[in-house]
């Protein structure tokens, strides 16, 4: 037995030796590969530098050979003005014929500078001709000056005669021309480039909007169809919304008919505290006192056309009775009117207060109930009246005055009660004033 036990222990530690050998290999296999890669990607970084300072020299080795084009242009350029200028100094006249001729004009001036001699200005002049009149037969004659500085070519204008000649600016030279040119030369490639480079970002942008486009095509199809799908919510949410709104004018009617009936209330309790106190009393005293005066002038117009005539006393005391008795039964029926007139309104304040619900219900303050005027009427009869049994009361006068003002549905009437209790009072300016647009402010209300 011991010797299997070791056997398979040394079986074990020999496994677990090869393991870890196992284990050791592939961690070095794997670190490696990790260096591989990182020399690799150095290498290839710098095969990359390598390649893009093969490139910038070679950009720089292309503008160096354009610019030795360019000067070589400009060498070939100079040599063929120089051949050209000493061709024309060949073919100029001499100094002495060139002093006879008139300068006319300087059509062109030009700048040579020599690389090994002075700088000079040449000037293409224009000669005056002997006879101007064949000048469009024959071409004018024109000849190259040249001027060592510019005081030499100011000297050369001012000793001419006639006219003040005028310089032209200075000419480009051929190299200057050249170099112009390839600065435009320059500057188109750059705007071509610039253009293609838009080109490329507006096709880009382009295809970008074609997509955000076609997606939010789809989201609104999307959309549209989630829609259609939830109609019958939005029906009863819409019908909800206008039983909503109904109720809101319902509810708005009411409170402007609550303030309405507020309003006539108001209005019923200040005509009655107004007619209610000393001033009611006073104008329909003052209304049975006209009434009554009439009365009696009518009745001594009565009694002079009795005395003048043949009748007799005893028919001019039947016609005072019957006058008598027709004016208690206008007096009858005025009261009886007055009553039902007033028991009317009565039930009508009280249907307001109840409408209302605030008012006060008892009858204690200021309403025209029927108990009330009986109350009224139980008082003295009015000062200056005659106290016959036939008189009628003070509180009956009011009475009869009250229902006729509160019963009227004409406003002339009402005014006129108006004035004639304002007189009988003595109202004061600022008091009329104030019911004046107390009256004023209840009319505009009535138009709202």
């Amino acid at each position: 037995m011991s010797s299997d036990e070791a056997e398979t222990g040394a079986a074990t530690g020999a496994e677990a030796m090869s393991t870890e050998t196992l284990v050791a290999a592939v961690k070095a296999y794997k670190d490696r590969c990790v260096r591989l890669e990182t020399l690799i990607a150095q290498q290839k970084h710098a095969m990359h530098a390598v390649e893009e300072e093969n490139n910038k020299m070679k950009r720089i080795m292309v503008g160096a050979k354009r610019s030795l084009e360019n000067k070589k242009a400009a060498c070939e350029a100079l040599q063929q003005q120089v051949l050209e200028l000493k061709a024309a100094e060949k073919k100029a006249p001499d100094a002495a014929t060139s002093a006879k001729r008139e300068p006319r004009r300087i059509l062109q001036k030009v700048k040579q500078a020599m690389p090994m001699g002075p700088t000079l200005l040449w000037c293409l002049v224009e000669y005056a001709s002997e006879n101007d009149l064949d000048d469009d037969v024959k071409p004018p004659e024109c000849d190259w000056v040249s001027f060592r500085s510019e005081d030499e070519l100011h000297d050369y204008i001012r000793k001419t005669s006639g006219e003040p000649l005028r310089l032209p600016e200075l000419s480009l030279t051929p190299p200057e021309i050249q170099e112009m040119k390839q600065e435009l030369s320059e500057e188109l490639e750059r705007v071509q480039e610039e253009f293609r480079r838009y080109r490329v970002r507006a096709e880009i942008t382009r295809k970008q909007k074609d997509a955000e486009i076609r997606k939010m095509s789809a989201s609104t199809l999307a959309r549209q169809q989630e829609q259609l799908s939830g109609t019958d919510v939005q029906n009863e949410l819409q019908a909800a919304r206008l039983q909503v709104r109904r109720l809101v004018q319902l509810q708005t009617m009411a409170d402007e008919k609550e303030s309405e009936w507020s309003e006539k209330y108001a209005k019923l309790q200040r005509e009655h505290e107004k007619l209610s106190g000393a001033m009611g009393e006073t104008v329909l005293a003052m209304e049975w006192r006209e009434r009554y005066e009439a009365v009696l002038r009518e009745k001594t117009d009565l009694e002079a056309k009795l005395s003048s005539s043949d009748a007799s006393f005893q028919l001019a005391q039947d016609l005072d009775g019957n006058d008598v008795a027709k004016l208690k039964t206008e007096f009858a029926l005025y009261r009886k009117r007055a009553m039902q007139v007033v028991e009317q309104k009565e039930k009508e304040l009280q249907a307001a207060r109840g409408q209302l619900g605030d008012a006060p219900r008892s009858n204690s303050s200021g309403t025209f109930s029927s108990a009330g005027l009986r109350r009224m009427s139980s008082s003295n009869s009015l000062s200056g009246f005659e106290t016959s049994p036939h008189a009628p009361t003070t509180n009956e006068y009011l009475k009869n005055i009250v229902v006729k003002y509160m019963s009227t549905e004409h406003a002339e009437v009402k005014e006129h009660m108006e004035k004639a209790i304002a007189t009988v009072l003595q109202f004061s300016p600022s008091e009329l004033k104030l019911i004046e647009d107390k009256r004023h402010a209840a009319s505009g209300w009535a138009l709202w």
